[in-house]
């Protein structure tokens, strides 16, 4: 669980919340409790969204539908309100690690567990699809492997078997790698498609390795619909029906329920006559995972805070009340806690005409206290001492600096590698750009206060997903927008802030700091990296991080010294 972020709230609906369990691209999810101290996982919907009727007429008919989904292995909704400002829906929190994080902590698990996984995931498919609903996202980090079982987890992009798509004509639904092949054609997707997706939890958890390896969106669409996956590894008596359900052709793939009916018979074995258990016996009786416990949650029956339910301010009144709180704790943390760069002004809050138009949307009443910005801890720097005007840094072992122009100097890591299509990146999008004379009128500076929009820098972002632009394999040559139209684009309406605060660095002054989640328009996203020195006007920034990069850029962060930089505010 991860602590709250200013402006989080800190009360949804009649549920207190005490954290975060996650983020995605309809909303954010938090760890939250009850009146009694019963632990719910509670997914707010994005603002954007929240004020989207059509989505709001949606999720009210899919969450109707989704509470009388009431399966042993997924988690159950317990309560949602599509009215408020801001929807909400509460499921059972379930402990443990997900599949993904089983598998790679551990490597792939026993075969009791492989098919304790195969019959529950089975079950909660059974159990979806009988209401009407499929899952659309069957991916490992899904699946949670509790000590009393599989249960699948978030229904954020579930769909009603009879209703239009959730997302615009052409958009894809589901990660990369995890979607059957006929959500990449024109025809309709629906049960099949989960079960094609059940067929590939299996194999991963057979294996430890994602069936269709790792690539570039459009290689992993390639490989979906033009290869079949070696299925060797899967356990004897499921092998045949994964393959089965692997079939290019949702025709050719068993129903929900001849999956979960041959997966009990198949463990079953020779003991069938005598044992009839059911779904949730089997898995009991085989299931070896031991229990993780959650320690950050509060004790059962904590007294809970925030205001009651039906006592909030209009919308109008939490908005103006919220901006002007954050705007004073902002400017209190940045003069309280900034040291060389106490004079910094807030960055300017007119926007550029290039930059896209943000629409204006209700934020809900929160309780904020006032407290200091975060300062990022300062690693210790290691590695090779290296200069761009003044500007001394430490680089990590294997990584460089080159120069692009007299203010422009590129930090790469080994993996920099990203390509940037039609767009003139100065850097490569995947590694970080040190730019000097950067001022308030320009991105950064123009945006390190926006919150919400701040990583925006112009008319047509490209998606930079996996550190490079990435293309629409459906794209076609646009105009106006030409060679871009090849390209996927960026969903700023289901992009979020991630982290803010200020970063220390090693002369002893403090920089804005921004990470951003960037949503592209297919399900997948980004980190983007921000540090900002107004006064100073040096802008540091990664578009597109790697994951394993996202440490050397602290610490490159953390070892500069702008001393000897010119322009450089006084310490």
């Amino acid at each position: 669980m991860q602590p709250l972020l200013t402006g989080d709230p800190q009360r949804i609906g009649p549920y207190r919340v005490v954290g975060r369990l996650g983020a995605g691209g309809m909303g954010v999810v938090y760890a939250a409790v009850d009146a009694s101290g019963r632990r719910v996982a509670v997914k707010l919907v994005h603002e954007a969204l929240s004020v989207d009727i059509e989505f709001r007429r949606r999720f009210s008919r899919e969450t109707s539908v989704l509470s009388r989904v009431d399966g042993a292995c997924l988690a159950r909704m317990l309560d949602s309100d599509p009215g408020t400002e801001r929807p909400w829906l509460a499921t059972e929190f379930i402990p443990g690690p997900t599949l993904e994080q089983q598998v790679q902590a551990e490597g792939p698990p026993a075969e009791s567990v492989v098919y304790g996984l195969a019959l529950g995931v089975a079950e909660a498919l059974v159990s979806m699809h009988a209401a009407g609903v499929v899952h659309r996202d069957l991916k490992p980090s899904n699946v949670i492997l509790s000590p009393e079982g599989p249960r699948l987890i978030d229904f954020g992009i579930a769909k009603v078997l009879d209703s239009t798509s959730m997302t615009r004509t052409g958009t894809l639904v589901g990660s990369p790698g995890w979607i059957s092949p006929e959500e990449y054609g024109d025809g309709p997707s629906g049960a099949p498609a989960d079960i094609y997706g059940w067929a590939l939890l299996v194999l991963y958890a057979a294996t430890g390795e994602p069936p269709y390896g790792t690539g570039r969106p459009e290689v992993m669409a390639y490989r979906v619909r033009e290869e079949t996956p070696d299925v060797q590894a899967v356990p004897e008596g499921l092998r045949d029906l994964v393959r089965r359900a692997l079939s290019k052709d949702p025709a050719e793939r068993p129903t929900a329920d001849e999956v979960l009916a041959a997966v009990t018979e198949t463990w079953r074995g020779e003991d069938s006559e005598q044992r009839q258990d059911d779904v949730t016996s089997l898995i009991q009786r085989t299931w070896v995972l031991p229990r993780h416990e959650a320690p950050d949650w509060p004790e059962p029956g904590a007294a809970p805070g925030g205001p009651a339910r039906g006592s909030r301010p209009s919308w109008i009144h939490a908005y103006v009340a919220t901006a002007a709180a954050v705007t004073l704790i902002a400017m209190t943390a940045i003069i309280a806690a900034s040291g060389s760069e106490r004079s910094m002004p807030a960055a300017a809050t007119a926007t550029p005409t290039s930059r896209p138009p943000a629409p204006v949307s209700p934020v809900p009443a929160t309780t904020v206290s006032v407290t200091p910005a975060p300062t990022r801890k300062k690693p210790k720097p290691t590695g090779q001492r290296v200069s761009f005007k003044g500007i001394k840094l430490t680089l990590p072992k294997g990584w460089r600096m080159t120069t692009a122009d007299a203010n422009t100097a590129c930090v790469e890591s080994p993996r920099s590698g990203g390509a940037d299509g039609p767009w003139d990146f100065i850097c490569r999008p995947d590694s970080m750009a040190i730019r000097l004379k950067s001022s308030q009128d320009a991105w950064p500076g123009f945006g390190i206060e926006d919150d919400e929009y701040g990583f925006m820098w112009g008319q047509h972002v490209p998606c930079l997903a996996g550190g490079g632009v990435t293309r629409n394999p459906y794209g076609e040559y646009a105009d106006p927008g030409g060679e871009a139209g090849l390209y996927y684009g960026i969903d700023p309406y289901t992009s979020w802030l991630v982290d803010s605060g200020l970063a220390r660095m090693g002369d002893g002054r403090k920089a804005y700091y921004r990470e951003w989640r960037i949503a592209c328009e297919v399900n997948f996203d980004y980190t983007m990296k921000v540090w900002y020195l107004p006064t100073s006007q040096v802008a540091f920034y990664v578009l597109s991080v790697h994951s394993q990069d996202a440490p050397g850029y602290d610490r490159v962060i953390a070892s500069m010294d702008l001393r000897g930089y010119k322009r450089a505010a006084k310490l």
